[in-house]
């Protein structure tokens, strides 16, 4: 049997389907609506034969097994599809055990398992507790949207815990879950909160996210990164929103849980969220199976207009259609819901970038010299378009928020040289090879070892980088500014690194650090020169000096 064989054959394809839509027995079949874009029905002719491990749609005439089900309904390649497969089964499949480490692999084998077995025990724990389900349906959530974002309940630590013991998880893989804030306590960093579980575009359930009871803790907290969760790979929502968007064409992000659960419940059920962090590049693949259409809807605050702006850099030049929703005084889309507003007034009045761009540069209408400043701005920003079907569309908007004629606007733009570095926002931001060096670490943590053994002044590295290198959350340490910076930083290079092999990328890397370490040696070799001049019989400088240069020398710096 080949490897492929062996592969569809460890999985039910009824299992398989119902990740993606719910099936009815019938028989000794299953039947359920037709889940492939472009068929619309009312009455079930997508039939799944488990017998036969192969499903027919009667309305589409085609037939499916489990590998061109998920190559169809991921809309992606042989080899990726593969990979899901694997992932759902943990058949040995050779590309991929010399991608990963067995122990890896068997980490995120347990892990799945103990997501699971947590996400049964939250569940169960709701149903005794009738005060907090009121308490949820008081934050107009109806027992429809409770039961398919499965909003549940943590209630006990130890019993969680015993309950998982008693599934014979060792204390090593219940700590990997990072559920509990204390080990050896056997406390649940979950306990006396409501649960949203964080499920991947599979429906597996890969992390939570909880919501407090009392006013006076921090209202939402998230599950930390692990082996399995990836805030940058997950758009909340996804699975319950993916038949809607291939059905709508377009997809409304938002930032938070509630606001993509309330949307749902009234009928925008095309909405995902990214969670507290801002969109990117893996976002956007996944988006791109399903829609080349997206409508940005952010919170309306100071650090949310930042995210709409990062994320419109993101997007720029990558044949997606994108809009905003600007939501004026109100805070966010879930106010806007429970004020009875009609939110499709939102959707059809958002506004395009450059739109957006000038509408928040507020600027007087009656002012030359503010119309002047906003025109060089936004056409900064338009120089950096590509396609220029897109750059004339943006012109002939300007020249109606303006009130400038568009050869005007023509003439201004030709006058930018076409050498000109792009300017992001409203200032160029300047960055070190330490700074590259963190953005390569956010873009893929698995660059950290490289960077770690390529720097040989590993010692005299500035803090974030030091910090970089032996924190996984380093950005929690960050102010605000900082992380968006790095944030920022890391966006510009993943884009880059798209273009690159792996090989190229390595070779990157390398000479960035070799820039790193010759910076280092300058300032080091200044600073122990000067300490030398002011006392020649200072041993300790005298010992670092000639260190310093013996490593330089190896590594050819000098």
């Amino acid at each position: 049997m080949s490897i492929i064989e062996d592969l569809e054959n460890s999985i039910d394809i009824v299992d398989l389907v119902w990740k993606y839509s719910r099936l009815k027995k019938v028989w000794a079949n299953y039947k359920c609506l037709c889940p492939f874009p472009g068929h619309s029905e009312k009455t079930p002719s997508f039939v799944v034969s488990p017998s036969k491990q192969i499903a027919y749609c009667f309305g589409c005439h085609r037939w499916w097994w489990p590998i061109k089900f998920v190559m169809d309904i991921e809309n992606c390649e042989f080899k990726e599809a593969v990979e899901i497969l694997w992932n759902l089964t943990w058949v040995k499949v050779k590309w991929f055990e010399n991608i990963k480490d067995k122990e890896e692999i068997k980490t995120e084998k347990n892990l799945y398992t103990l997501y699971k077995d947590i996400a049964n025990y939250y569940k169960s724990s709701l149903k005794k507790y009738p005060e907090i389900l009121d308490y949820i349906k008081n934050r107009w959530l109806s027992d429809e949207s409770i039961n398919i974002f499965s909003l549940w309940y943590s209630d006990d630590w130890i019993n969680l815990y015993n309950y998982l013991k008693e599934r014979w998880f060792n204390d090593e893989i219940i700590r990997d879950s990072q559920v509990f804030l204390d080990i050896s306590r056997r406390k649940d960093k979950f306990i006396w909160r409501v649960i949203f579980p964080i499920r991947n575009h599979r429906w597996d359930t890969v992390a939570f996210a909880w919501r407090i009871i009392k006013t006076w803790d921090p209202k939402y907290l998230n599950s930390p990164a692990s082996h399995i969760y990836d805030k940058s790979n997950i758009l909340y929502g996804l699975f319950e929103a993916r038949q809607e968007i291939t059905k709508k064409d377009f997809v409304i992000i938002t930032e938070g849980y509630m606001d993509t659960i309330s949307l749902h419940q009234y009928w925008f059920k095309n909405t995902v969220a990214v969670s507290w962090t801002a969109l990117t590049e893996k976002h956007l693949t996944l988006l791109k199976r399903l829609t080349n259409k997206l409508y940005l809807c952010f919170d309306n605050d100071k650090a949310w207009d930042q995210a709409t702006r990062l994320s419109l850099e993101l997007i720029k030049n990558k044949w997606f259609e994108v809009k905003i929703i600007v939501l004026d005084w109100w805070k966010d889309p879930d106010e806007i819901l429970k004020s009875w507003a009609n939110f499709q007034d939102f959707i059809d009045s958002a506004l395009s970038p450059i739109a957006y761009f000038i509408k928040k540069s507020h600027f007087d209408e009656k002012s030359i010299n503010d119309k002047k400043q906003t025109l060089k701005s936004i056409l900064d920003i338009l120089k950096s378009y590509s396609d220029n079907i897109e750059k004339d569309f943006y012109i002939k908007e300007i020249s109606k928020l303006l009130d400038i004629p568009t050869k005007l606007i023509y003439d201004e733009l030709n006058k930018i040289p076409n050498g000109k570095e792009e300017i992001s926002w409203e200032k160029q931001i300047q960055a070190s090879g330490q700074d590259y060096a963190i953005a390569y670490i956010i873009t893929n943590k698995e660059y950290k070892n490289l960077i770690e053994k390529e720097l040989i002044f590993i010692d005299n590295i500035d803090f974030p980088l030091q910090d970089a290198l032996k924190n996984d959350n380093f950005l929690s340490n960050l102010n605000l500014e900082k992380k968006e910076f790095y944030r920022w930083l890391a966006l510009e290079l993943e884009d880059k690194l798209t273009t690159l092999t792996e090989d190229k990328i390595i070779d990157d890397i390398k000479k960035l650090c070799l820039k790193i370490n010759s910076d280092i040696f300058k300032k080091q070799s200044i600073k122990l020169k000067d300490v030398l001049q002011k006392d020649k019989n200072n041993l300790d400088a005298l010992i670092k000096y000639n260190n310093l240069i013996k490593k330089a020398k190896e590594m050819k710096i000098v």
